[in-house]
């Protein structure tokens, strides 16, 4: 092999390392708005384990911050049950917070999980949550 073609080798292997490392420590983040990183999401029923990830369309009833960790709890009327969707601070609940008002129609995907013995959906980020209707106070 000639000496630029070892260059160009060695600088094609950093490149895909590069790549590589990137993708294994950002792959969740470098996902757009609208893709799933974690597999794809299925319509969330009662029957919905935990652990999966799954979306729904639902009004909010109510949001409160919690009382440690400046996370953003928001109570949701999904087909006469209540369900709560937990926002951790690090996915843009305070953002949230000022967007949402009760009476807002919400689509929401996350993973469901249990806290306290009730269901609740953790969302990843904050694109996870689109406002979809206008609350009932401004109408």
């Amino acid at each position: 092999m000639e000496k630029e073609e070892k260059v160009v080798v060695v600088l094609l292997i950093m490149t895909l390392s590069s790549l590589l490392t990137a993708y294994l420590c950002f792959g969740s983040e470098l996902a757009g708005p609208g893709q799933k990183s974690g597999g794809e999401a299925r319509q969330y029923t009662q029957e919905s384990p935990a652990g999966e990830k799954v979306f729904l369309e639902a009004e909010v009833l109510s949001k409160r911050f919690t009382y440690k960790g400046e996370h953003l709890l928001l109570q949701v009327d999904f087909n006469s049950e209540v369900l709560s969707i937990f926002i951790p601070k690090t996915a843009g609940a305070e953002a949230l917070n000022r967007s949402i008002k009760e009476g807002d129609l919400v689509s929401v995907t996350g993973t469901i999980s249990e806290y306290e013995g009730k269901r609740e959906i953790k969302v990843e980020r904050k694109e996870d949550i689109n406002l979809i209707g206008v609350s009932k106070s401004t109408v």
